[in-house]
């Protein structure tokens, strides 16, 4: 899908709602930038009770999914 978006004038980044809507991004939502073949990739971060509710991959605690989902974001804002 190829939709267009409007950057604001201190950089923000808008996508459309049909965007937000499809990623499930809501306001004051956490997202992760990354940059691959200079294209800019925008991945929502789940909030805690839906990463629960998410497939589990392998045995990890909940302290530990915390510490690590805040250690993405600590490394996120360093960028």
């Amino acid at each position: 899908m190829n939709v267009t978006g409007i950057v604001g004038k201190k950089g923000e980044l808008f996508p459309p709602k049909e965007i937000r809507d499809m990623l499930g991004l809501k306001r004051g939502g956490k997202v992760i930038y990354r940059v691959e073949n200079s294209k800019l990739i925008v991945e929502p971060v789940p909030d805690l009770v839906t990463a629960i509710k998410m497939p589990k991959f392998g045995k990890t605690t909940v302290k530990e999914f915390e510490k690590e989902r805040k250690e993405l974001a600590e490394e996120v804002m360093r960028r």
